[in-house]
């Protein structure tokens, strides 16, 4: 009796092992089923006569000199081609730019006058852009100024693809960067302690969330880059361009997107357990001018 109730526990043990695999295996199967991006993948958010917001999916470049490529500047071509400017020299003029991994808004001026104009609002800090992420961990404080500064990695495997901060040894030439971090909810991305956060840059370097992100030992979920190459299952980074308000004298717009990081969306694994700021009105006023409870420099 003793026998077969042991060997009916290391079957059942067994069974379970086999059941975790196939739901790993049909998850994965189902993602990476929806990983390759097509023209039609781009939701316009806002438009007029100066100034065209896409919501931009996660894995597409803007453009590329590959002509069959999926990108932004082949998606608006195939979807608005009277806006496409053959004299450009990517057809388009795109205002800021987004990684390739990161999802959200990005704003295109739709002619030279309106270029000048949002170019003079980004450059004199007027632009309001606001992130949110899922990162690796546990956050502590609930609102974090980072003041690090930020280069490029000279080491020539990661040449022309990886940032460092200021502190690392293998920093080129740095420039200011300052990034503020207001905790929304701590919960668990796929049963492991995860947070999500609303991320507000004032500066613009490059990777300059992803670069301050992992300085903080809270890598974003999905960083392929910054986890040193081995965050490699999610089905995604966990990065978007949620809001962005320009004050253009030609053309004055605040947009948004809803939340791509939600528990409804089971790609996603996420689970909150407790919220700290909820994605409202006061979370975007607290996180433009609250007082910051904690504050990192070098």
């Amino acid at each position: 009796m003793v026998v077969e109730a042991g060997l009916h526990g290391l079957v059942n043990k067994i069974f379970r092992h086999f059941l975790r695999l196939t739901n790993n295996f049909i998850f994965n199967f189902t993602a990476a089923a929806d990983v390759t991006p097509k023209l039609d993948d781009i939701e316009i958010i806002y438009q007029s006569s100066h100034y065209l917001v896409v919501n931009k999916r996660n894995d597409v470049l803007i453009n590329s000199n590959h002509g069959e490529e999926v990108t932004v500047q082949n998606q608006l071509r195939h979807l608005l081609p009277h806006l496409a400017n053959p004299s450009l020299t990517h057809e388009f003029r795109f205002s800021h730019r987004l990684d390739f991994a990161t999802s959200g808004l990005l704003c295109l001026a739709l002619n030279k006058r309106a270029a000048g104009a949002i170019t003079k609002c980004f450059t004199h800090h007027h632009v309001d852009k606001y992130y949110l992420a899922i990162v690796r961990g546990h956050v502590a404080h609930d609102l974090i100024d980072i003041n690090l500064q930020i280069g490029e990695d000279v080491r020539a495997e990661w040449a022309g693809i990886r940032m460092v901060s200021e502190d690392s040894p293998h920093a080129g030439h740095c420039r200011d960067a300052h990034t503020r971090l207001l905790v929304l909810q701590r919960g668990l991305y796929n049963d492991y302690p995860a947070t999500k956060v609303l991320l507000k840059p004032t500066t613009g370097r490059r990777h300059q969330l992803r670069v301050h992100l992992s300085h903080l030992g809270h890598t974003i979920v999905g960083d392929y880059t910054y986890s040193n190459r081995c965050d490699v299952s999610p089905h995604r980074m966990f990065l978007h361009a949620l809001r962005l308000a320009v004050p253009s004298p030609l053309d004055s717009f605040d947009v948004s997107t809803p939340d791509p990081f939600s528990e409804g969306d089971p790609r996603n694994r996420w689970v909150a357990v407790e919220t700290i700021n909820s994605l409202d009105a006061d979370s975007f006023h607290r996180i433009k001018f609250g007082r910051v409870c904690y504050e990192v420099v070098r």
